[in-house]
C-alpha cells in the first residue's frame, strides 16, 4: 500500500482516505466503527502511522505483536550485508517513533565497524537498500 501511495504521489494528508478505500469485509466494518466512534473529521485527520498502529493492535494477537517487537529489537546486521539488514529493518513495522529514535535503533543494529561511520555522518533518514 505504501509503495502504491509513493508511486501515486499521494499527499500525506490524503493517505488515510487512499488507504482505507481498499478495505473490505471485516476491515471495512472495523473502519466504519472507528468513524462512528471518533467522528469523520477526527478519523480522517489520523496520520498514516496512527492508522497502521491501530490496524496492528486490531488484527494481530498480542503474542504476534510480541514476536514482531522481539524481532525488531534483536535485529542486527549479519556479516557485511548492509543491504539485507536495511531491507529486513524496513520490512518490520515502525515500532519506534519519532523518526530520529528509529534511526538510532537502525544504527544500533549495524556492525560495529560500520556503526561509527554512520553515526559520524548523522543520518536523518533510512534509505531502502
Amino acid at each position: 500500500m505504501e509503495s502504491v501511495m509513493k508511486i501515486s504521489d499521494c499527499a500525506p494528508l490524503e493517505r488515510i482516505k487512499y488507504g482505507v478505500c481498499s478495505f473490505r469485509d471485516k476491515a471495512l466494518e472495523w473502519w466504519n466503527s472507528i468513524i462512528q466512534n471518533l467522528g469523520e473529521d477526527a478519523t480522517y485527520r489520523l496520520t498514516w502511522e496512527e492508522l497502521k498502529e491501530m490496524l496492528l493492535k486490531e488484527y494481530n494477537p498480542r503474542n504476534e505483536l510480541q514476536k514482531i517487537e522481539y524481532d525488531f529489537w534483536q535485529l542486527k546486521m549479519e556479516g557485511a550485508d548492509i543491504g539485507g539488514y536495511t531491507s529486513r529493518f524496513n520490512a518490520l513495522p515502525r515500532l519506534v517513533t519519532p523518526e530520529y529514535e528509529r534511526i538510532e535503533r537502525y544504527i544500533w543494529g549495524l556492525a560495529p565497524e560500520i556503526r561509527g561511520m554512520v553515526t559520524f555522518s548523522k543520518p536523518t533518514i533510512i534509505q531502502s537498500a
